[in-house]
């Protein structure tokens, strides 16, 4: 099996359209419920942010071939404001990664080391479809915190993205 460029290419858009919403969807949401333990596997409702957008960044800078020492995270985005303009950086690098994206390139293998020091090797499609499915997994976190705080939810579903588009 394998990945069309087109296909990868939207669903690495359908992933950058879902971080907007959910950023749409957190702007509202008070310091202090953004930051507070709420219990979850990286704290809080930013912790959980900062763990989407540090294994982005950790993808992307894998998939150009450099690879990061460690994961940023919370201590790296310590505050919306930090989370934003990191986030659009990082979504800048996706979208020129995304338009570089050929059918041959998502067939070839990648290598890289894990931050517990294993070595894996995969078609490229393979990390591109499960960076896509981490995030959305824990965006699911963050809007389950947002509903469980009291604040209005996104709608981030696949589907939602292909009928506004």
């Amino acid at each position: 099996m394998s990945v069309s460029a087109a296909a990868a290419r939207e669903v690495l858009l359908y992933m950058l359209w879902a971080d907007r919403q959910m950023l749409k969807a957190v702007r509202g949401v008070r310091l202090e419920d953004l930051t507070r333990d709420a219990g979850v596997s990286f704290g809080s409702m930013l912790g959980t942010m900062a763990h989407i957008l540090g294994s982005q960044r950790m993808w992307l800078s894998r998939f150009s071939g450099q690879g990061l020492s460690r994961v940023p995270g919370p201590a790296d985005f310590p505050d919306l404001l930090s989370w934003i303009t990191a986030w659009e950086e990082t979504a800048s690098g996706i979208e020129a990664f995304l338009a570089a994206l050929g059918d041959e390139q998502l067939a070839t293998p990648i290598t890289w080391t894990t931050t517990r020091g294993d070595t894996y090797t995969r078609p490229l499609w393979q990390p591109v479809l499960h960076l896509v499915n981490h995030s959305t997994y824990h965006r699911g976190q963050v809007t389950s915190l947002l509903r469980q705080m009291g604040y209005p939810p996104p709608s981030t579903d696949l589907n939602y993205y292909f009928l506004e588009r």
